[in-house]
């Protein structure tokens, strides 16, 4: 396992171009006319990867090779919602994520398993047991889910491209986290999310004027999930409130009263971590407000799967902040009465100001991973070294 930190600032960085298209003689700045609503893309677009790295930043890397049980348990010691993987094989070739995502997927196999193994002994009925899961490997694991059509390929983008091509890539791919390659050497350098890139664009886009549909509600726009909303009660078993979050495409579930729809709290994927904790890996035999409870407990302070809110009626801008300020990955929209009316995350923002808008703009080029030379194997020391020398030129090169 590697970590590694990064030490170039986000809000600090001089080399933060606005687009000149945007500028006066006086170097402010007018979005309304002929670029528009286009104006948050254009800022993406005029601006590299390399100008989003954050302050601080953690990459943890495991080997193929680690047994799965073990990358579970590290993923939870780490606190991460995931890790990369590398092959020392091949000079410590990045292969892809291993994600809270995958975790949940094991468990509610193991579930199954263990359900399907106590009603073949209730029945007295011959039975086969699997293979433990958690005894495979990583590779073998991903060897698993490849077959079964699961596996997703790795997509990443290099540094010095644009963070609009970034924020494609998200989108395209349905993905919420995307590892930014060092163009040169081909290692990772961090982990760009919808969340990092609504930062940049919170920092960043303040000195641009605010387009006039900040002034209209996201429901209005169109902007989140407003009809079909997936929610679970409280009472609404574990095993079926993860298996919404695997296989539904949605990250957050908010849980809500059931006669009247009332939003009392979120269940996100990365709340699962909490039954490992618990040590219920093996045991989903309880209810959503169950897990919550001990979720609650553990995790005082963290608030970025906490339900917070908006009115329906707020604006987009509004809903922006709020998201921004509370550092969460999604806000409920809710009536009068706090009954949930809709669902706005980062990705759905993201979407409406800078890709939808800059579907016009230079087309994002794919950069494949397989052309570049990894060094996921290096030391700690190594890696850090590597990435304290590329700050360095970074810094060289905006003076």
């Amino acid at each position: 396992m590697h970590e590694s930190h990064s030490d170039t600032p986000l809000s600090s960085t001089p080399r933060v171009q606005l687009p000149p298209q945007l500028r006066t003689v006086h170097g402010s700045t007018n979005l309304r006319g002929a670029h528009g609503d286009d104006a948050y893309a254009r800022l993406l677009m005029h601006n590299a990867c390399y100008e989003a790295m954050p302050t601080s930043n953690k990459m943890v890397v495991f080997d193929l090779g680690l047994v799965l049980r073990k990358a579970f348990n590290g993923l939870i010691y780490q606190n991460t919602r995931h890790v990369l993987v590398s092959e020392a094989r091949e000079e410590g070739k990045m292969m892809g994520i291993l994600s809270v995502t995958d975790f949940i997927r094991v468990m509610l196999r193991k579930f199954r398993e263990r359900k399907r193994v106590e009603h073949a002994l209730a029945a007295n009925e011959e039975h086969e047991e699997e293979e433990d899961i958690g005894a495979l490997t990583i590779a073998q694991y991903r060897d698993l889910i490849t077959a079964e059509g699961k596996q997703l390929n790795l997509i990443t983008v290099n540094a010095d491209q644009s963070l609009l091509e970034a924020a494609r890539l998200l989108s395209l791919h349905h993905i919420h986290r995307l590892p930014v390659l060092d163009p040169e050497e081909g290692s990772p350098l961090f982990i760009l999310t919808h969340k990092r890139l609504l930062k940049f664009l919170w920092c960043f886009g303040q000195q641009l004027s605010q387009p006039e549909f900040h002034i209209r509600t996201a429901k209005e726009l169109g902007v989140g999930a407003w009809q079909g909303i997936r929610v679970v009660f409280p009472d609404t078993p574990l095993v079926d409130c993860l298996d919404i979050l695997l296989h539904k495409g949605v990250s957050g579930l908010p849980v809500v009263e059931r006669n009247t729809y009332k939003v009392v709290d979120m269940y996100s994927r990365f709340d699962a971590i909490g039954i490992a904790l618990e040590e219920r890996a093996n045991n989903l035999d309880v209810t959503v407000k169950e897990a919550l409870e001990f979720k609650n407990t553990m995790r005082a302070g963290d608030r970025s799967s906490d339900v917070v809110s908006v009115r329906d009626t707020d604006t987009l801008w509004r809903a922006i902040t709020v998201l921004v300020e509370s550092n969460v990955h999604r806000v409920c929209a809710v009536d009068a009465n706090g009954s949930i009316e809709g669902v706005i995350s980062l990705s759905d923002v993201i979407n409406f100001l800078v890709v939808k808008p800059g579907a016009a703009l230079t087309p994002p080029v794919l950069k494949h991973h397989k052309e570049k030379k990894m060094v996921g194997d290096l030391s700690d020391g190594e890696l850090k070294a590597l990435l304290m020398t590329s700050a360095s030129r970074l810094e060289e090169e905006a003076h």
